[in-house]
């Protein structure tokens, strides 16, 4: 029967390739193996032949889904066959992996991606390469770890002790290499740590750092043939070396506050450290967030943040996932998480072959860009399920171009847009451009208890020593003698304003020059106060400027109150106001910016800067300490209704509470009646 044979090249022809007809054309196949006219199929074979054809010339998805062409305003990726393919932001909660050799395009791609973002992002970066998206993005703050204050033995806000305590000796174990017994007995010393600041009776400042803890396992007396003193050694081995490299990150007991820089984009730059402190520093800052979200039921609220990482097998390694001995790292149970609590995900990577299973099990979206390497190239290949006749054609992808899959849809092959980028950002550029952004960044110095000290100084006999935290030198600024005599005077008298020391020098000209030289050499950075008599302008040091004056000029720099220089201003104008009128203020008081006694009343002020959380903790803690008055002084309405929402978002509104704005406050509103 002709029915019969034509119905078996049918079959065969299906059978013979990888093609898989879509929907219609398949129907159309099924109805020619059971119709008697042979006109019809015919005409079905020569469809299916051409079909076969041009799946073997192109065999990713021609007509693909909506998954990989959403709607306009998503994220613009590249073309595919014409039609301009885009990715919803949403996604990204789903995460995001591009595997491809160096030089493949993948900077390139996450360049686009960040650039497109509405949410804000943190890159993790281990090669200064996104440094240069300042040319893009004037807002951007880029990190270098030199700038970073950050401590890991810090909570974050609303997380419990015991529970961070756990999560912590979780990140610093994966991230250098350590065994369950080693982890147990850190657990241990930092859970003890926590008991000598009083943690586990009031959650609050001052917390330890990595130093009090590097001193108390020091101190831990133990006899040395002892396995536990083995554990010592190799956890001692780590933080040591830690400290002494990173000392300055984790030289603070309260860090840059970490849910201010959620609401930024932040580049995080870890070129220069080593990978174990690398690793720890982007494990730890991960898990951070994870269990701040957490903590705040940050729940099911659509993407709310987003994480880049460049290097992806330096945070999911799989050699680590496979160590038995050190049990499943928490890393890669927290990839499978934290979507659910809006932290979006992109990795990409030279090599799939070092990273985790969970890492490619756990990205909805996955691009294949170039790669030599055919044993790498497997690895992503596999993971995206291609066919035989897709693996050729995606080994032999052009820079450009890329494969992209989107869940279970079939993959698509893209030609990525191009992102045009001046790579000109020099760590001297860098230190003008951001300057005044690191000066803005808020921490608390490192601070013992009593108990603490009696632990590891008993006695009288013992003194407390401070740990050496080694700082990279600064340098020569070559000043003249007039920029020398400047920058003397901006030490002595920080709150004078720029008009009235240009009085010193014989000529306006001069002080401007000095001024210049001062500011040029990255020393200080000039700062607008807004004030009910107009507009004043001051100089902030810097940290570079910090050192300088004490190293080279061998003068005192230590702050005069808390912040940068536009808020300390406000804080010793307000003193000045408030004893002025007749009564007793003092700064740093009770934790206040401002504490004043009002005869039988006691005032605490608290000077907002801007709308930030921690403004909420001060004024938590002064309404448990009973204040009768606490006023919060901000510089704009905008910034009061932020803190006012935020007041009444925890249920702390209250008659004690009062909002002022710093332009409106004067001698005469405070006098005593």
């Amino acid at each position: 029967m002709v029915n019969a044979v034509i119905d078996e090249k049918l079959i065969q022809l299906l059978q013979n390739t990888e093609f898989e007809p879509e929907p219609q054309l398949l129907k159309l196949v099924k109805a020619a193996t059971i119709t008697e006219n042979t006109h019809l199929q015919k005409q079905v074979r020569k469809l299916l032949e051409a079909k076969i054809a041009e799946y073997h010339e192109n065999p990713f998805n021609t007509t693909p889904s909506s998954s990989s062409f959403s709607p306009r305003d998503g994220i613009a990726l590249g073309e595919c066959n014409g039609r301009r393919a885009t990715l919803e932001e949403d996604q990204l909660t789903r995460h995001l992996l591009a595997v491809g050799q160096s030089g493949s395009g993948k900077t390139t791609l996450f360049y686009n991606l960040v650039s497109q973002l509405d949410k804000p992002f943190w890159a993790f970066d281990l090669k200064q390469d996104y440094r240069h998206l300042l040319e893009e993005d004037g807002e951007l703050l880029v990190l270098p770890w030199s700038e970073l204050k950050f401590n890991p033995l810090k909570p974050p806000p609303g997380v419990m002790p015991r529970r961070w305590a756990q999560v912590f000796v979780e990140m610093f174990g994966h991230s250098t290499s350590l065994l369950s017994a080693s982890k147990n007995y850190l657990l241990k010393q930092t859970v003890f740590l926590y008991k000598l600041y009083g943690l586990f009776v009031e959650t609050g400042e001052p917390y330890p750092s990595l130093h009090e803890l590097e001193t108390l396992i020091k101190k831990d007396r133990l006899n040395p043939t002892s396995k536990t003193a083995n554990y010592r050694d190799t956890v001692l081995n780590r933080i040591e070396a830690m400290n002494l490299v990173a000392g300055t990150i984790f030289d603070c007991s309260e860090g840059y506050p970490i849910e201010e820089l959620l609401q930024r984009n932040v580049v995080f730059e870890f070129d220069g450290l080593s990978r174990d402190i690398q690793n720890f520093l982007m494990e730890t800052l991960f898990a951070y967030v994870y269990t701040y979200r957490v903590a705040q039921n940050h729940r099911n609220q659509g993407l709310q943040h987003v994480f880049l990482l460049d290097e992806g097998k330096r945070v999911f390694s799989v050699y680590k996932e496979r160590q038995d001995a050190a049990g499943l790292p928490e890393i890669d149970e927290l990839t499978a998480k934290m979507r659910e609590f809006g932290e979006g995900l992109i990795v990409g990577d030279q090599e799939a072959t070092k990273l985790t299973d969970s890492i490619k099990a756990n990205t909805y979206t996955k691009f294949l860009l170039p790669s030599g390497d055919y044993k790498q190239f497997q690895a992503i290949a596999q993971s995206l399920n291609l066919t035989t006749q897709q693996k050729q054609a995606a080994y032999n992808l052009d820079i450009g171009e890329a494969v992209l899959q989107t869940g279970n849809q079939p993959p698509v092959r893209l030609q990525l847009d191009n992102f045009h980028l001046n790579k000109d950002v020099s760590d001297k550029e860098l230190q003008r451009l951001q300057a005044e952004n690191w000066e803005d960044l808020d921490s608390r110095s490192r601070e013992t208890t009593p108990e603490y000290t009696q632990v590891v100084a008993p006695g009288r006999s013992e003194k407390l020593e401070e740990p050496e935290i080694l700082e990279d030198p600064t340098n020569e600024t070559g000043l003249s003698s007039d920029g020398k005599q400047f920058l003397e005077d901006l030490v002595e008298n920080p709150f004078t304003q720029l008009t009235e020391r240009y009085e010193q020098f014989p000529s306006t000209y001069k002080g401007n020059k000095a001024k210049n030289e001062v500011v040029d050499a990255g020393l200080a950075i000039e700062r607008n106060v807004k004030t009910g008599q107009g507009k004043r302008k001051l100089l902030q040091l810097t940290k570079k400027g910090r050192k300088h004056a004490e190293n080279t000029l061998g003068l005192d720099t230590n702050s005069r109150g808390r912040g940068g220089i536009v808020h300390q201003y406000w804080q010793h104008h307000i003193k000045h106001l408030f004893k002025e009128a007749g009564w007793a203020a003092e700064l740093e008081t009770y934790d206040a910016d401002v504490y004043v006694q009002l005869g039988f009343m006691e005032l605490v002020i608290e000077i907002a800067m801007g709308n930030n959380p921690r403004e909420i903790e001060h004024v938590e803690k002064h309404l448990e300490r009973g204040f009768d008055t606490i006023w919060i002084l901000t510089q704009t309405k905008e910034i009061q209704d932020g803190l006012r929402q935020r007041l009444e978002d925890k249920d702390l509104l209250s008659d004690r509470v009062v909002f002022r704005l710093l332009r409106d406050l004067n001698t005469d509103e405070i006098a005593p009646k």
